[in-house]
This record gives C-alpha cells, sequence and structure tokens, in this order.
C-alpha cells in the first residue's frame, strides 16, 4: 500500500479548487502509480473514475503544466518531487517595459524551457489542444504570453483551449486575447476559468438574440455586432428584454430598427430595468398601452416607402458614433 502525503503549499493552491475532479485525477493516478510504479494510462483513469477521456486528457495536461506532473520527450508522465516548486513567469510589459511584443531566438526558449517543466509541459500541452508540432513561430508567441506578458502556463493552456473551441487559433487572434486578459489581470486558473464562463454565457446570449430576430442564414455585420455588444455585455440586458425590444420596435416603426431598439434597451438600462416584469411596471407608473401582443418576426421586411425613413437616419449617425 502506497500513502500519499500533501504538502500545504499544494493544498492552499489546489484543493480549494471549486470543481473536484482535478484532485480526484491527480490523487488516483498518484495512489496507481505508487503502488504500480507507472503513472496510469488516460484510459484506465477515465473508466474507473467514470471521467470522460477528453476530460481526463485535458485534467493531466493541466497537471503538466503546473509542474506536478513531468512529461518527457516520449509522452511518458512522472509525478514531479514535492518540493519542485514551478518558476514564476517574469513580466516585463506587466513592470512597464516592451509595450510590444518582444522578439526571443530559439536557443533563448529552448535554455528556458529545459529550466523549466512547467513551461515545457505547456508546449507539450499546446500542440495536443492545435493538433500539430508547434512552429517556431508559434513557440516564440506562446513563450512571450509567459515572459513578456506575465500570464501562468496553466493560464495560457486555457486561452489556447477557448480559442480552439471558438475555432480561432490564428496568431493575431491569440495575441489579442493574450494582451487582454493580461490587461484584465486574468492571471490564475479560477480566474480564467470564471472569465471563460463569462464569454460562453455571452456567446450564448448573442445566439438566441440572433434567433429572436430571424437571422440565421449570414454572418453579422460590424455594426451588428457593435449592438449586440452593447446590448450583452454593456447593458446585460437578458434576451427576454431584446426580444420585448424587438417586438415593440416592429409594433412601432413595422420594421426592424437596430438603433431604434438599442434607444428602447438603453432607456430600460437606465431606469434599472432588467426583466419583463420591470417593464410591465414602468408601463404602468407611465400610463403606457401595453402593444399588441402579437408575433414582431412577420414585420421584419414592410416598409412604407411613402414616409421619410427618420429611424434610418438615426441608425446611420449612431452607426458613425459607434464606429468613432
Amino acid at each position: 500500500m502506497s500513502d500519499i502525503s500533501l504538502n500545504s503549499d499544494f493544498i492552499e493552491k489546489y484543493v480549494r479548487f471549486s470543481n473536484p475532479q482535478y484532485i480526484q485525477v491527480y490523487l488516483y493516478a498518484r495512489y496507481l502509480s505508487g503502488t504500480e510504479g507507472a503513472v496510469p494510462e488516460p484510459e484506465r483513469l477515465s473508466s474507473e473514475l467514470s471521467i470522460p477521456i477528453d476530460r481526463v486528457n485535458f485534467i493531466l495536461g493541466f497537471w503538466v503544466s503546473q509542474g506536478a506532473v513531468i512529461r518527457d520527450e516520449n509522452g511518458e508522465l512522472s509525478f514531479a518531487a514535492e518540493d519542485e516548486e514551478a518558476p514564476k513567469p517574469r513580466s516585463s510589459r506587466a513592470r512597464g517595459g516592451a509595450k510590444m511584443r518582444p522578439s526571443y531566438k530559439s536557443g533563448e526558449i529552448d535554455a528556458a524551457a529545459e529550466r523549466n517543466q512547467v513551461l515545457s509541459g505547456m508546449f507539450y500541452q499546446a500542440e495536443s489542444i492545435l493538433g500539430h508540432t508547434l512552429s517556431g513561430n508559434e513557440t516564440e508567441l506562446l513563450y512571450s504570453f509567459y515572459d513578456w506578458l506575465g500570464l501562468p502556463c496553466e493560464v495560457i493552456v486555457m486561452l489556447l483551449s477557448y480559442a480552439a473551441k471558438m475555432g480561432k487559433t490564428g496568431k493575431r487572434y491569440l495575441e489579442t486575447v493574450a494582451i487582454d486578459w493580461a490587461d484584465k489581470g486574468i492571471d490564475t486558473f479560477d480566474k480564467a476559468e470564471e472569465y471563460i464562463s463569462r464569454l460562453e454565457e455571452i456567446h450564448g446570449r448573442e445566439y438566441k438574440i440572433r434567433s429572436i430576430l430571424g437571422i440565421y442564414d449570414r454572418a453579422l455585420s460590424q455594426t451588428e455586432k457593435k449592438y449586440i455588444k452593447l446590448w450583452t455585455e454593456d447593458m446585460d440586458a437578458p434576451p427576454e428584454l431584446v426580444e420585448l425590444a424587438y417586438d415593440r420596435t416592429v409594433e412601432n416603426t413595422g420594421k426592424l430598427s437596430w438603433a431604434y431598439m438599442n434607444k428602447i434597451l438603453k432607456s430600460w438600462h437606465d431606469s434599472g430595468i432588467k426583466d419583463a416584469a420591470g417593464v410591465e411596471r414602468e408601463d404602468i407608473i407611465r400610463g403606457k398601452t401595453p402593444p399588441k401582443n402579437k408575433s414582431a418576426k412577420g414585420f421584419n421586411n414592410f416598409s412604407d416607402s411613402g414616409k421619410t425613413d427618420y429611424s434610418s437616419l438615426e441608425e446611420k449617425l449612431l452607426d458613425l458614433m459607434l464606429d468613432n
């Protein structure tokens, strides 16, 4: 029987994770490693812990990025000694240094990875996420996130996983997101997980808004994206409020007008209205007659060519303001 001991630093840093699967996989894998002399295969961990294999691989990759588990050049896993502590990233940008991403020589990066098992593990995990061997430019880019931006390896792994899920792994996108995370202080695994959950919630709202507006078979224009960003992020408007605003827009204008909808939603936001019940209360206070209960989606293509389209002019003006 193999005994497992955990030092106080490990408990303080990891045991407080909101998701216990990370600790479950680590402890069970370490137990089997102690009794059998080798880290078990992910397939075995998946079967015996009833955790999907993709999830197990991701969790093992996290422990590699933390330096608690070491992956050698052949892909074999082993547990690090308890007294090994992962080096902390240094951030020249965080200290007010270079504002532009610096360049690194391959030898410099190789030497850093050789000294730092956590960094080396991050590169291995990046290849697994991206599905190919890292090019020299990709390795340099990821190393810059660690050295220049000061992002920990586990946060970089989370960033790559999120980008791959979104299907956006280009260098420009990754660098833009990395800088944004660094500026927002997203420098721990928990913060990254919380932020990604928030982004996924926003994307879910955007999808619902597209459905409400009947936009299925085309990409959103930049102006439309700006409006939806205003509603979902700045105003934090739930889909039910957007649907109400859409109904009233069509009721009053006979068509979809982004500027008119924005005016309604901004009015509700400024009044502290967060749901349909709040709109109803506001209508009663103001003595307004609620609009007729009918589907607004059938009015998308209605227009009265005999009238000056003031809402269109207002929309164009607001678009110019947004662009500037």
